[in-house]
């Protein structure tokens, strides 16, 4: 027997118990062949020839629910029924082919009967295979920087509606041998919310472990040296008298006099833990940099010659980009204060000039930190809209999207 089976496309449909997988407009062409053995005047008769089935209309209904199956959601299937609208038997051949007619009643109830199994058979292979390995293709392991890994991991079932699937996942950073777990945000507010295709709410926990572990992992960090031409002139140590502009010698005479004709490197990093912090409508990132005077080359005078502290406090918008939750920095102010000095006190009119030069130093560490954003976890062949709506509430975002399918 050979079966053909046509046009099995499903769609998808959330119910209050699960998924229902639908299929219509299905079709089905069968041949094969029949054998019979009767009795014609107590003698033993065998007879045998072919049949054709053809049958349309064909609809399929599956139901199923996905489950979270080691941090991973699953699908199983349950129930399946099958209907058919249109279906044609021809039976042929035989010793006796009027004989055959009267068995053509039982033959197409049971071959009905046996394309609704067969016909439910394929379709929860289909299902299975399809299904299972585009939710396995979902992507848990995210990269953020290089060495940084979100990993997304489903704590619960998805529960579902006939509206709306509702799934919740925690996240963890990973940093080489480190981790860096979220807490649960206990509960998430609806308030004028008017649901897209998909709506996400994500927590400054997830942003916060990856300040946390890039500052465990000294990677916030930047070295302003001569190379920059823009400020080699100021970081000298002994000032020309035909030049325009301040340097390092004019402020710290003791550079002058105990590294002449050299320059000074600024070495900033993070001097303690930058976070975020989600408030209404407002994000905002605090960083205090510590800013350590070298002689250049740094690499040869590992010796700080005296620290500066500078707090920085920028407001940032929240935005979408290639599926991450990003964010630019609008403004940032900056207050600076004395950590220790060996070359002199760091006066007013110094701390004055510094602020105005490297302001956009502590601006870029701060837009380095937030530019890479977190990823969210979709499908390859899906892209969040660049119009989503982006709610900030206390201690979480609400992200209310489009799906693009590509």
């Amino acid at each position: 027997m050979f079966l053909y089976y046509y046009n099995l496309r499903f769609n998808f449909l959330p119910t209050g118990n699960g998924l229902s997988w639908s299929s219509q407009q299905g079709s089905l062409r069968l041949t094969g062949k029949w054998a019979a053995e009767y009795r014609f005047l107590y003698v033993p008769v065998w007879s045998s020839g072919w049949v054709n089935v053809q049958a349309s209309d064909i609809r399929l209904n599956v139901s199923g629910k996905v489950t979270a199956l080691n941090h991973r959601p699953q699908i199983h299937l349950g129930d399946c029924s099958a209907e058919l609208g249109t279906f044609h038997i021809e039976l042929g051949g035989g010793m006796v082919p009027w004989l055959v007619n009267f068995f053509r009643g039982v033959i197409s109830r049971t071959i009905k009967n046996a394309i609704r199994d067969k016909a439910c058979e394929i379709s929860r292979s289909v299902l299975l295979a399809e299904v299972n390995d585009h939710i396995l293709s979902l992507p848990l392991h995210l990269p953020v920087w290089e060495n940084f890994f979100i990993d997304y991991a489903v704590e619960k079932s998805p529960e579902f509606t006939s509206s709306y699937v509702e799934a919740e996942a925690a996240a963890e950073l990973v940093y080489g041998a480190q981790t860096c777990p979220s807490p649960k945000i206990q509960e998430w507010t609806e308030e004028d919310l008017v649901p897209r295709m998909a709506v996400m709410w994500i927590g400054e926990s997830i942003p916060n472990c990856l300040l946390k572990s890039a500052h465990e992992g000294k990677l916030i960090t930047y070295t302003a040296t001569k190379d920059k031409p823009s400020i080699s002139s100021y970081l000298k140590t002994s000032c020309s008298l035909f030049s325009l502009t301040l340097c390092m010698g004019h402020f710290f005479p003791k550079l002058h006099t105990d590294y002449p004709n050299q320059h000074v490197d600024l070495h900033f990093r993070s001097h303690e833990v930058p976070f975020v912090q989600f408030t209404n409508d407002t994000i905002k990132v605090n960083s205090t940099f510590a800013v350590d005077f070298h002689i250049h080359p740094m690499k040869d005078h590992p010796k700080s010659l005296a620290r500066l502290i500078v707090t920085s406090t920028s407001s940032l918008r929240p935005e979408i980009v290639k599926n991450r939750l990003a964010a630019s920095v609008i403004d940032t102010e900056n207050h600076f204060r004395q950590d220790f000095s060996d070359i002199g006190i760091f006066s007013n009119a110094f701390l004055f000039l510094f602020g105005k030069m490297f302001a956009m130093t502590t601006s870029a560490l701060t837009r380095w930190m937030v530019a890479g954003g977190v990823p969210i976890p979709v499908f390859d062949n899906v892209t969040i809209s660049g119009e989503s709506e982006i709610r900030i509430f206390e201690e979480y975002i609400r992200l209310n999207t489009d799906l693009e399918f590509r």
